[in-house]
């Protein structure tokens, strides 16, 4: 799997409390709507967030589809107030979550789809988003690629 990282030239850092992340709607690139963030696992002794939940389907929570969803695959966008998961909605209609008295140990990073990157925006790119201008060309310096194994 792929995933494509911008690195920042002011060195910020983003942090949300968990007040902030439950219930934050999720969105494809394609702006399908995949649900909403509705739990977290973080396993300890380290204290790592494992994986977010990702509540898909159903009316009002009922029958809804549980997926775990690696927090590396996770983007916010402030712009648009949205999480956005590079996740194809025809694949969480296919797959069947999992029960909510049997979490799994880890994120299913098959779920994730490594075609086509997704990158967070610097707060400059967030508000030039909302003013739809263009952001300064010297906020993004370098790019790097990160290669990481397919979990299974």
């Amino acid at each position: 799997m792929i995933l494509e990282r911008r690195t920042r030239t002011a060195g910020e850092e983003w942090f949300m409390s968990a007040d902030d992340i439950l219930d934050k709607n999720v969105i494809n690139p394609q702006g399908d709507d995949l649900g909403e963030i509705s739990d977290m696992r973080i396993g300890f002794p380290e204290g790592k967030v494992e994986y977010l939940v990702l509540r898909y389907g159903g009316m009002l929570g009922v029958a809804a589809k549980r997926f775990a969803i690696p927090p590396e695959a996770v983007i916010y966008r402030p712009g648009d107030d949205n999480f956005v998961v590079n996740i194809d909605k025809r694949r969480l209609d296919d797959e069947p979550g999992f029960e909510e008295d049997l979490w799994p140990r880890e994120a299913d990073y098959g779920l994730i789809q490594s075609a086509g990157s997704i990158t967070p925006p610097t707060r400059e790119e967030a508000e030039a988003m909302k003013r739809e201008e263009t952001p300064p060309p010297e906020v993004v310096t370098t790019e790097r690629v990160e290669t990481r194994p397919r979990r299974r």
